[in-house]
């Protein structure tokens, strides 16, 4: 009986961990779509494949949703702890533009990536699953969602400060800005527009917040390491 429920657990698990590989796969090709139509200003020329894109990516986000829904032990529990995740999968550009509901450029192009926070909740329960040590799951998942969130910023200050910002003359003026900002060291580009001035907020944010996890995580594998070189002796003395 025993041996049928760890069955039914591996299986579960091994699902599980299927569905999260693609939900990251996935938005990471959301993220490339939005790389290529922010780089050839293709956001505002009629209909971007990124809206059709979208709108199927959403579709398996939702589907995956409901897989795992179906797969819980405790549906309830499940849904409640991850509900926003249901929020995170609805194709909002696809279903404006299918309603004709306009907003902003901003907003819309905001709303781009809203569906690649998805792909950050799939990283950190992944990690979870597959790493046993819950504080370097931990770690790997900052780490990447740090440089996710800084590229994503990027891409947002490029967009909105390219053509008003006299500083701003390629993107790789904002990378340098972003290294600057993110370390807090500041950078000589200052920010124009409402939105810039919200992603070097950002930016700064995220710097004062992560790093501190660099210096913790190190210290934290310092430790183990000395006290598993304070083991050994002990054992060889007891043999």
């Amino acid at each position: 009986m025993s041996s049928n429920n760890d069955q039914k657990k591996n299986w579960q698990s091994d699902v599980e961990k299927a569905l999260n590989v693609v939900t990251i796969i996935l938005t990471i090709l959301l993220i490339i779509c939005i790389s290529l139509e922010t780089f050839e200003d293709k956001l505002s020329q009629g209909r971007s494949i990124y809206l059709t894109i979208q709108f199927w990516i959403c579709g398996y986000f939702l589907l995956d949703f409901l897989i795992l829904f179906l797969l819980a032990k405790n549906r309830r529990r499940f849904f409640w702890r991850y509900f926003v995740v249901i929020f995170l999968s609805i194709p909002y550009l696809y279903i404006f533009e299918y309603f004709s509901i306009d907003f902003s450029h901003e907003v819309t192009y905001l709303l781009r990536f809203v569906p690649v926070l998805r792909g950050g909740a799939a990283l950190v329960v992944l990690t979870r699953i597959v790493v046993r040590n819950s504080i370097t799951s931990l770690f790997i998942s900052y780490i990447v969602i740090f440089f996710a969130l800084i590229y994503s910023q990027t891409l947002i200050f490029y967009i909105f400060e390219v053509g008003v910002n006299k500083q701003v003359k390629n993107y790789y003026d904002v990378l340098w800005w972003a290294a600057m900002m993110v370390t807090t060291v500041g950078s000589d580009i200052i920010a124009q527009t409402p939105i810039g001035k919200v992603s070097a907020t950002t930016l700064a944010v995220i710097g004062m917040t992560t790093f501190p996890i660099f210096t913790v995580y190190i210290t934290s594998v310092i430790q183990r390491m000395n006290q598993a070189d304070e083991k050994v002796p002990v054992a060889q003395e007891d043999n």
